[in-house]
């Protein structure tokens, strides 16, 4: 391992943040960049607080962990100190993530390096996690809802990562509750968060419940009587000079000193002059017209700013009146200049569109061109958190004190612009008497009070030196709530996950606080092959329901194409009721509706794989996963537009392919619309599925020739053209074909018609380097990965991962014997010959003639029909599950284990790989049950199928609590995540088909 100390700290950020090689364009770290790596690589830990203002560069506290993991990887896994996993975390929903975007920077610097320092840091975060050369030896993640079957930041337990996130996302997976995560996968999100991990809480200020709840957390992991290795830290960061959360209780507080306050850059930037005026905007009437009144002055005031070259921001409180100022501007620009509506309401991949057009207009290391066409962003507090926008001018709404200073960080942010302004805002109905404002309470009006008492200006050097103390300053600034007092108990209860107890406390409250009213979110997906029609039919006609699965099944949802909407808002859209009053400030209400009469509406899918079904808005649950017709509108430009009427882009085929590297394509007319020139006359007309008049072979062969036509054509975006050229391979790589036939329906009218059937292909393996895969240990389709490969394969495979994932991680050698024991017997289970039936596609004879039993069935996930076919054939009891059987066969092999293993551990890794006996396992009657036969090292094992081990007396339940107590509440969950990543990476092997696997016949 080549050499590397803290002094090369400067070469190495030069190297990836200097634009030239050239000596004159190198840029080098901060004083105080340098000085935190040394103070980290010394102590081994991280300061509780970074005390650091805007404009100072605080995201470099990224480039510090990355490399102090770097320095670290020297070390014996034991002895490491330096946490694998680097979260930022912001209380905010923000648009464009700087964080991201300098994570993503220094992954592709160190990726592509060559030679020299970055090659020697790239090496050393490869050798973290036994990385080949060439792959990527960091790897990113932005962690947003979650839904069932994504969990693409998931992958791997030793390699090193940086995500970016929200308090909401990362505090519950770390309370073993993620937003949208299925009960299956919350044990895997809570391990991985709560162990070998760095939270880089940013803008403390607007987190402190959650600055609790992790302090809490703190102390109760030490409860373990069984310690693990502790690579667990919490680092708070705070723009704001003098958050002394963390001095004020003795813990260790880091920020600039007098060599920072010398280096002339910095000084430039605290220096910066931000002078603001006043306005106040004379409202009357309805919401409506208040709201139009606003908008207009919003855009007057703007106006007069906008010149060729110049960037102007117009910043308000809701997502409404962002939507009407971009409206007003837009009509009274015309052509004259490139208006961007901003806001935290859009689907990821707008958002990436959004952010790939307006980050070179308003990025800080632009290039500025006083001809340039101007550029008016008009966004919410999605920008005030995370996005490193230059702007010349700003008018922005009234709000607290602390947020109005994150928003002005936005303005001449870097000290070069000489005639920067910014204009303050508020209208005449915030200032009476009484009024408390849902986001900002009674801070909005005593700031507007504070402003109005002399010239201000918001930048660095010149607040700091107005503002006032005390009591004064904390009335200016948005009340936080306290998190409730955590108790064991509370863990006790959350740690059920599978299934999750009748008392449930609600984890929003230890996110962000008892006084805050909460609003659950859910996501929203558009699908232009689901029809409001079948969506009707779905809920009384089960054919038309396996029709409706068929086609979300053939493209099952990720978290890139889905917009994480307040419950309330999806609510009244779906019932076509007024709008509610929106902000971007997490986990926070602004102007609920509470509706006394529930009123029926039109339908959505709520997604959950298997167990999805059709529901009326009155059904919404948090956290659910909502699929709806592309017919019902929602969206006006990417943002969310309830009042919009225009069908929505399916994004089902680019989100796949972008998030998990899996090609899929849907050929139905009203999905491939959406795909640029797909409709061009020249593209050969797509096949599409004839009723008993072709065969599968014809079908086939019907489709490599369209495959064959396609790849001539180039009038295409560029992820099409990938995918078709994925999906063109041929042998046992070929995708799978999934037929999705019509179905007739008949409204309630007594019209007929039929849903038209396509043809889907659906790739076998992840395609793409960069995509996340999409392998998982949940929910029934886990085993249809599409390519056979042997059971003995397969647990020798997960084995050999167990074992290398428990020694990169340090683990005790008798506990990574442990989790390698359960991985060599994990799926033993699957022996039952009706299983065997099963993953043979139902046929008996199949399995009855195959030299040794299979772990995975060549049939895809996707094809619900194949799989629907298979199980009905095979007569494996539907819920049954063959991880019990395998803890049953360990049982009967005391031979196993001796005293340098622990048994109950085995036990338990085995009995949980899929979620399930945390702490209960389910209950599924044997009505015949048959005889498992294994042979162990030449001696056969046989157990009756029905084993009993789901009764409450098994120790299944008894065992688990056992273990919490033993290893903690997060430490069990990352033993438990070390074996499931194993399985799912060597899946993901058997799909590429490099290790001996079979593809289909």
């Amino acid at each position: 391992m080549a050499e590397l100390s803290p002094d090369d700290f400067a070469a190495y950020f030069a190297a990836i943040h200097s634009a030239t090689p050239d000596p004159s364009d190198r840029v080098t770290p901060f004083p105080w960049q340098e000085r935190l790596l040394a103070e980290v690589a010394r102590d081994g830990g991280w300061p509780n607080l970074l005390d650091l203002p805007t404009g100072t560069g605080k995201t470099a506290a990224i480039d510090v962990a990355v490399f102090h993991l770097a320095l670290d990887a020297a070390l014996p896994p034991e002895q490491r100190k330096a946490p694998r996993r680097i979260v930022m975390v912001v209380d905010r929903r923000t648009v464009v993530d700087q964080a991201f975007e300098r994570a993503k920077k220094i992954a592709e610097a160190l990726k592509s390096a060559p030679n020299g320092i970055l090659c020697t840091v790239a090496d050393r975060l490869r050798g973290l996690a036994g990385l080949r050369e060439g792959e990527a030896p960091l790897a990113l993640a932005q962690l947003r809802g979650g839904m069932p079957r994504d969990d693409a930041w998931a992958r791997r337990p030793d390699q090193p990562l940086v995500a970016v996130s929200t308090v909401d996302q990362v505090g519950s997976r770390l309370l073993f509750r993620g937003y949208g995560v299925s009960d299956s996968m919350r044990p895997i999100h809570a391990g991985l968060l709560g162990n070998d991990t760095l939270l880089l809480l940013d803008e403390v200020h607007l987190s402190q419940p959650f600055r609790e709840t992790l302090l809490a957390l703190r102390r109760y992991r030490a409860w373990a009587t069984r310690k693990l290795p502790d690579r667990w830290q919490v680092v708070e960061m705070s723009a704001t000079p003098g958050s002394a959360s963390a001095a004020s209780d003795g813990r260790r507080v880091f920020g600039l000193n007098e060599d920072d306050h010398r280096d002339e850059r910095l000084a430039k930037r605290r220096r910066a002059k931000k002078p603001v005026t006043l306005g106040e905007v004379k409202v009357s009437g309805g919401e409506d017209a208040r709201r139009a009144t606003f908008a207009e002055a919003c855009a007057d005031h703007a106006l007069r700013f906008v010149a060729p070259g110049r960037a102007v921001g117009v910043i308000v409180n809701r997502v409404a009146t962002a939507r009407e100022a971009a409206a007003v501007i837009r009509k009274r620009t015309g052509d004259s200049a490139d208006v961007f509506l901003v806001t935290g309401r859009m689907r990821p991949l707008d958002r990436d569109d959004l952010d790939a057009t307006i980050g070179r207009l308003v990025r800080s290391d632009r290039v500025r061109d006083t001809t340039a066409h101007p550029v008016i962003i008009v966004a919410t507090q999605c920008i005030e958190a995370g996005a490193d926008f230059d702007l010349d001018a700003i008018v922005t709404e009234c709000a607290s004190l602390d947020a109005l200073r994150q928003r002005f960080g936005r303005l001449n942010r870097i000290g070069t612009i000489e005639d920067a302004r910014g204009v303050v805002l508020v209208r005449s109905d915030a200032l009476a008497k009484d009024h408390v404002d849902p986001i900002y309470g009674k801070a909005l009006t005593e700031t507007w009070k504070w402003l109005g008492e002399a010239a201000r200006d918001f930048g660095i050097q010149a607040l700091e030196a107005a503002l006032p103390e005390g009591k004064r300053l904390a009335e200016m600034h948005t009340q936080k709530g306290r998190a409730p007092v955590m108790l064991p108990a509370h863990l006790d209860a959350w740690v059920q996950t599978m299934p999750s107890p009748a008392f449930d406390p609600d984890v929003a409250l230890w996110l962000h606080g008892t006084e805050q009213e909460q609003t659950p979110e859910v996501q929203v997906v558009w699908r232009a092959d689901v029809t409001e029609l079948l969506l009707a039919r779905a809920t009384a006609d089960e054919a038309a329901r396996e029709a409706l699965l068929k086609r979300v099944e053939a493209c099952a949802p990720v978290g890139v194409e889905a917009i994480s909407m307040p419950i309330h808002a999806v609510r009244a859209w779906l019932q076509g009721g007024a709008e509610p009053d929106l902000a971007d400030v997490e986990g926070r209400a602004a102007g609920e509706e509470h509706d006394a009469k529930p009123r029926s509406g039109r339908l959505a899918l709520l997604w959950n794989g298997d167990d999805s079904r059709v529901v009326e808005p009155g059904d919404l649950r948090a956290g659910s996963t909502l699929v709806v017709p592309s017919a019902y509108g929602g969206l006006a430009g990417g943002t969310w537009d309830p009042s919009s009427q225009e069908p929505v882009s399916d994004l089902g085929d680019r989100a796949r392919w972008q998030q998990t590297g899996r090609p899929t394509l849907r050929l139905h007319p009203e999905v491939t619309q959406w795909h640029t020139d797909v409709t061009d006359p020249a593209w050969p007309e797509a096949p599409v599925p004839v009723v008993d008049e072709r065969s599968e072979a014809e079908d086939r062969a019907a489709m490599d020739a369209w495959l064959s036509e396609m790849s001539a054509a180039t009038a295409m975006p560029p992820w099409l053209g990938d995918v078709l050229q994925a999906l063109a391979v041929k042998g046992r790589r070929r995708p799978a074909l999934v037929r999705i036939d019509g179905v007739a329906l008949e409204d309630d009218d007594g019209k007929r018609w039929v849903e038209p059937g396509y043809f889907a292909l659906v790739g076998r393996f992840r395609a793409r380097n960069d995509g996340a895969g999409d392998v998982t240990t949940e929910g029934d389709g886990a085993s249809y990965t599409g390519v056979e490969v042997t059971l003995r394969e397969h647990l020798g495979g997960v084995a050999a991962w167990a074992r290398r994932f428990a020694e990169q991680c340090g683990l005790p050698l008798d506990v990574a014997r442990a989790v390698e024991l359960a991985a060599r017997w994990h799926d033993a289970g699957k022996v039952d010959p009706r299983f065997q039936r099963m993953l043979h596609g139902g046929s008996e004879l199949r399995a009855a003639v195959a030299p040794e039993p299979l772990a995975k069935s060549a049939v895809v996930a996707a094809d619900r029909a194949a799989r629907a076919h298979a199980f009905k054939r095979s007569g494996y009891p539907r819920g049954a599950r063959h991880e019990l059987s395998s803890v049953a066969l360990l049982q009967g092999c005391a031979q196993l284990f001796d005293k340098e293993v622990d048994r109950d551990l085995v036990l338990h890794l085995t009995a949980s790989h899929h979620g399930w006996c945390r702490p209960f396992a389910p209950v599924i009657p044997e009505d015949e049950p048959v005889e498992l036969t294994l042979d162990v090292e030449g001696t056969p094992v046989r157990v009756s199928s029905d084993h009993g081990l789901a009764r409450l007396d098994s120790g299944i339940t008894e065992r688990f609590w056992r273990l919490v107590q033993h290893y903690g509440w997060f430490g069990l969950a990352w033993l438990e995540a070390i074996l499931r990543l194993a399985d799912h990476r060597r899946s993901e092997e058997e799909q590429r088909g490099d290790v001996g696997a079979r593809g289909e016949k």
